[in-house]
């Protein structure tokens, strides 16, 4: 059995339906994410990062992959 990537799980997550953006001010997002059995709150704050209410706290959080290509910095070339 093939483990998913965090890439290729952010890209399932994006394709079925299960990103929700909930709300842009700024540079603050919010958003849920229906992952493998619940839903987790998640985002990003000015002075505070990203953040997901997922057990992963690391780079491998695929919700947080998941809003990251769909959101862009504004001034981001």
């Amino acid at each position: 059995m093939t483990r998913e990537t965090t890439a290729g799980k952010a890209c399932r997550y994006l394709t079925e339906g299960r990103l929700i953006v909930i709300g842009v001010d700024g540079d603050r997002v919010t958003a849920t994410c229906r992952g493998d059995g619940k839903v987790y709150q998640l985002g990003h704050a000015p002075g505070h990062g990203w953040h997901c209410t997922c057990p992963v706290r690391t780079d491998r959080c695929a919700h947080l992959t998941a809003l990251r290509l769909v959101t862009v910095r504004r001034g981001a070339a």
